[in-house]
């Protein structure tokens, strides 16, 4: 053993060891709760922007349009969404000469399958807009919205060219155009995977006229409640779920320990009340056996030696002893009926009142040594 464990007394030992592993307990609980938290968050708290290419296609039907896939991940029930459409045009005289055109989008159910083969197979190549292919119970959501490039004059335009011409030269400057349109607001999926798209298409209604550089569709969630604050105060949001989770967690663990303290109490007392009446059993039959053994003693007188001139031992049955007793009070029976008869009742005789005398000693029984 080390000094330390035989100088350390055992309660100061138990002691150390309890706090040890009750600080390692809380400790472990703490960092659940983080875990626990953060997983909370991360299934809770769904995508704020979900970014999404759009890769228009031309020359298949009257306008141009694109299929986007969405991932059933991506999108959350009872979640509103505000749907963006941001184009990227340039300032040609053919954009600018369009005036306002219209955007359409469709969000189609999970079980709708529209491909682009679909598409040619169904006649959108002979000037046919796909919108017209669906049904309605395939449409989840829909929604147009009109759009239109900013206007600017023609001397106010020429001075702009004029004063960022060094810029235009450098490339760091186009004349290009970005429009913000934003198609629905407000979205909200019913509960359900099938309620929830899996296929968004997008129509652009301006011809197959309209210049296009790049094309991009954004789902951007409105938060509100509770998801609202946990994602615009996160610190405050972790600090009090986390407290929150920890002494969940803690007081949890103790009913456990509590209900397993309890549980193993009462299957060790009905043990432990067997096993010693189990001993209480062994005791009265070795004391029995013990009490067989003392009475099992042999019935023959016996003389034991002594040191010096001491009178030697002698050892007297029981049986014997009691059978000594019993013709005593024989003897004395015997007498005292004697007597009644030698002895004269009347007046004046001479008989003597005994013709003997015999004294009876009656032996001790509490001892068989003598």
């Amino acid at each position: 053993m080390s000094p330390l464990h035989i100088a350390t007394p055992r309660l100061a030992r138990l002691t150390f060891i309890n706090t040890f592993l009750i600080i390692t307990a809380i400790l472990f609980l703490l960092g659940t709760a983080i875990s626990a938290y953060f997983i909370f968050y991360s299934n809770f708290v769904p995508q704020v922007e979900i970014e999404k290419v759009v890769n228009l296609q031309y020359g298949d039907g009257p306008h141009p349009y694109a299929l986007i896939p969405i991932s059933s991940s991506e999108l959350v029930s009872r979640q509103a969404y505000d749907i963006f459409l941001s184009l990227h045009l340039p300032r040609s005289p053919q954009n600018l000469k369009l005036g306002n055109f219209m955007t359409t989008l469709a969000l189609l159910h999970p079980a709708h399958k529209f491909t682009l083969d679909q598409s040619r197979k169904l006649g959108i190549s002979g000037l046919e807009s796909p919108l017209h292919s669906l049904e309605e119970d395939e449409i989840i959501f829909s929604s147009r919205r009109a759009a239109i490039m900013s206007y600017a004059s023609l001397p106010v335009s020429l001075t702009s060219r004029i004063l960022i011409l060094p810029l235009y030269l450098l490339g760091l400057f186009s004349e290009a155009e970005t429009l913000n349109i934003k198609i629905a607001e407000a979205v909200t999926f019913l509960r359900g995977w099938k309620n929830i798209p899996s296929l968004a298409l997008l129509e652009i209604q301006a011809g197959q006229e309209i210049q296009i550089y790049e094309a991009v569709i954004l789902f951007r969630a409105r938060f509100s409640g509770m998801r609202w604050l946990m994602y615009n105060h996160r610190i405050i949001s972790f600090v009090l779920f986390t407290v929150f989770f920890w002494i969940s967690t803690i007081f949890f663990a103790g009913l456990t320990w509590a209900a397993l303290i309890m549980f193993s109490d009462i299957i060790i007392e009905p043990t432990y009340k067997n096993s010693s009446n189990t001993r209480n059993d062994v005791v009265v039959k070795t004391e029995e056996s013990a009490s067989d053994e003392d009475v099992d003693l042999s019935d023959t007188p016996r003389t034991f030696p002594t040191y010096g001139r001491q009178p030697a031992l002698r050892f007297v049955p029981t049986y014997k002893e009691m059978k000594d007793s019993a013709d005593d009070e024989d003897d004395k029976k015997n007498f005292n009926s004697k007597q009644c008869i030698m002895t004269d009742s009347g007046i004046g005789t001479s008989l003597d009142e005994s013709k003997e005398k015999t004294t009876v000693r009656r032996k001790p029984n509490s001892r068989n040594y003598e």
